[in-house]
């Protein structure tokens, strides 16, 4: 019902007028990576298909969008000159799948991305640990599994997220690796761990370069992937080892890096004066909608696209049509006579 409606609010003009109304506003698209594990697919809005991604890019050629770089887009926002195609495609954490099958299909269409990577797993090019377990949990058989593991009462997702705090408890990595090859075994009998591994492996530090010799703006995602709590002083450690990772794997100065995207969304307020310390310049968040004039860098919302979207409500947010919507209802909702 709703793609049917979404067909007639186009058919009708409405987003055209959409998309003039917010002619102002930044459209930042946000991916994760492509799944290359085995059938079926997991991670909606974490992976999405080769395919698929080749479809989006289609569609924001056809939508007549033009893409351009985030420093770009970052320098218009500050000085207001904005325009109504500008869209800026962002790519968080930096997965295999995507080196693999992004990167080509951006080279082909010539489509500057931004790519944040969290430089810990990328450098020990061991396999995500806590997205893995996330996914072993997830197969036939595994509820079961986890009832064994004495993780306590709760549900499913509390189970999971007891388990993964458990194994990151281990003090090394290469325990930590040991302890998920175990678990494996038990959540998912007969399943290849090694093979399975590379699907939630990051991108080592020679395709780090080659990504950005091929147009890839490599950015900042923190070193561990965490913000510790939003501590200034250890989101300010997190992004100097992330910088200098960088700056090493990539062989360019650590001032290079001045964009900032907040691993999984998590931010407040008050990370803007530790981001400003560190000469940050821009961050995105998972907040869902368009980058609104004068709004503040420093939590830049995104257009979260995912393996489950449809085109027709890709376009009705690219349009604007969504944020306008969502925006009409609040205003309704807040009017409204309470009961």
């Amino acid at each position: 019902m709703r793609e049917g409606l979404l067909r007639l609010v186009r058919a009708l003009g409405i987003f055209r007028v959409c998309r003039w109304l917010t002619r102002k506003h930044l459209r930042v698209l946000c991916y994760h990576g492509i799944w290359i594990g085995p059938a079926p697919h997991y991670g909606d809005r974490l992976f999405m298909s080769a395919q698929r991604f080749r479809e989006r890019m289609a569609l924001i050629e056809r939508c007549g969008y033009r893409v351009i770089p985030l420093a770009e887009a970052e320098r218009r926002h500050a000085r207001g000159e904005t325009r109504g195609d500008d869209v800026v495609i962002t790519i968080d954490d930096a997965w295999i799948g995507t080196y693999l099958h992004m990167l080509p299909e951006l080279e082909r269409r010539g489509y500057p991305a931004t790519l944040y990577v969290p430089t810990y797993y990328a450098g020990a090019q061991r396999p995500v640990l806590n997205v893995l377990l996330g996914y072993l949990c997830s197969r036939p058989g595994a509820p079961d599994a986890l009832e064994q593991l004495q993780l306590g009462p709760g549900t499913h997702a509390q189970r999971v997220e007891a388990l993964v705090a458990r194994v990151e408890a281990l003090p090394t990595l290469n325990e930590r690796w040991a302890d998920t090859r175990r678990l494996a075994a038990q959540l998912a009998p007969g399943i290849d761990i090694d093979a399975l591994g590379e699907a939630f492996r990051l991108m080592d530090a020679p395709q780090l370069r080659d990504a950005a010799a091929r147009g890839i703006d490599v950015q900042l995602h923190t070193h561990t992937h965490r913000m510790h709590g939003h501590d200034a002083a250890l989101v300010e450690r997190e992004i100097a080892l992330n910088r200098a990772a960088l700056s090493t794997m990539l062989g360019r100065p650590a001032e290079d890096f001045v964009h900032f995207c907040y691993p999984s969304g998590d931010f407040v307020d008050g990370d803007r004066r530790a981001l400003q310390s560190c000469g940050v310049r821009s961050a995105t968040t998972t907040r869902i909608g368009l980058v609104s004039p004068g709004s503040n860098p420093y939590a830049m919302p995104r257009i979260l696209d995912g393996e489950s979207m449809s085109e027709i409500e890709l376009e009705a947010m690219l349009s604007g049509f969504w944020s306008l919507a969502l925006r009409l209802r609040d205003a309704l909702h807040a009017g409204s006579p309470r009961t």
